[in-house]
Parts: structure tokens; C-alpha cells; sequence
């Protein structure tokens, strides 16, 4: 028969093995961060075009933050001015280890577009669902559409591990 002072000994001497292993499987799931290239179309107001390039970071198996900057045109009344934005956008993915063949993603955030001759700058919100493909030559493709100072639309290429989305 055991005693409780044994029991309790085993149940903290546990406890502190795996509190003690903890972050190294969780350092074994930590993918390093890497870089994302897209196009976006964003309808709103006006048009604008924009390419952009831009960071991902994994904040746990399922979470994925991105930040990006981009530039190009807008086109609203019969003009053009030059425009761009800078976005802080997480993403929960429902496939992060490249399972099925498309990956589902969803997630929301910050945009602040700028335009020239804009007399200030607002951050607004963002919301967008993202599908990407299989990887080719260490690069996924992804389908990007939201919401966030228009409807956007973008095409999104990813370096991403290849165990990883």
C-alpha cells in the first residue's frame, strides 16, 4: 500500500518533470518566421492596386500573425494618386500541418491605408479567409478575400516550411 506522503511526492515529482519538458516540445512546434509576396485588388470608394511583402509569425500550432506593407495606385473621381497601407492581421488555421491538399484560414485585424493627399490616417479593421494550395518549390500559393476599406482580393505567395502552413 502506498502512503499519501508517497502519492503526493509522485503526483509533484510528475508535475515538475513536465513542467520541465514543456517548452521544449513546445520549441519543437515553433516554426521560424518567413517571409509572404501578394497582389491585392481592394474595391471600396475606389479602386487600388497594390504589391506588397511581408512577414509571418507562428504564435501556437493554429495561429499564424502577418505583418505586411504594400504600395501601388488608387484610381477614385477620374484620378490617380499613390497609395498604400500596412497591415497586422492573424490568421487561424484549420490545417496547419499541410494534412489536405487546401488549406481553410480565417482571421481578422488592422489595416491602415494611406493615399496621397489624404489629410489623415485611421486605422480600420479588417477581417479576411484565406485558401492555400499545395506547396511548389518551397513556395504555397494562397487565394486572400476580406474586408478592411474595401473588398479585397489578393493573391498570396508563402515561403512556409514544408511541414507547416
Amino acid at each position: 500500500m502506498i502512503s499519501v506522503r508517497t502519492a503526493t511526492r509522485s503526483v509533484f515529482t510528475v508535475a515538475a518533470a513536465l513542467c520541465l519538458c514543456a517548452p521544449r516540445a513546445t520549441a519543437q512546434l515553433r516554426i521560424p518566421a518567413y517571409t509572404e509576396y501578394r497582389a491585392d485588388g481592394i474595391f471600396g470608394r475606389g479602386s487600388t492596386a497594390q504589391a506588397g511583402l511581408g512577414a509571418v509569425y507562428q504564435i501556437g500550432p493554429y495561429v499564424r500573425t502577418t505583418i505586411d506593407a504594400a504600395g501601388g495606385a488608387t484610381w477614385h473621381d477620374e484620378q490617380t494618386r499613390a497609395s498604400g497601407r500596412i497591415d497586422l492581421i492573424a490568421r487561424f488555421l484549420l490545417d496547419p500541418f499541410r494534412e489536405a491538399p487546401l488549406g481553410l484560414s480565417m482571421g481578422g485585424g488592422v489595416t491602415v491605408p494611406y493615399a496621397s493627399g489624404d489629410a489623415h490616417v485611421r486605422p480600420l479593421l479588417t477581417a479576411v479567409l484565406d485558401l492555400e494550395g499545395r506547396m511548389r518549390h518551397d513556395i504555397t500559393p494562397a487565394v486572400q478575400i476580406g474586408l478592411g476599406g474595401g473588398t479585397r482580393i489578393g493573391v498570396v505567395l508563402r515561403t512556409s516550411p514544408p511541414r507547416w502552413r
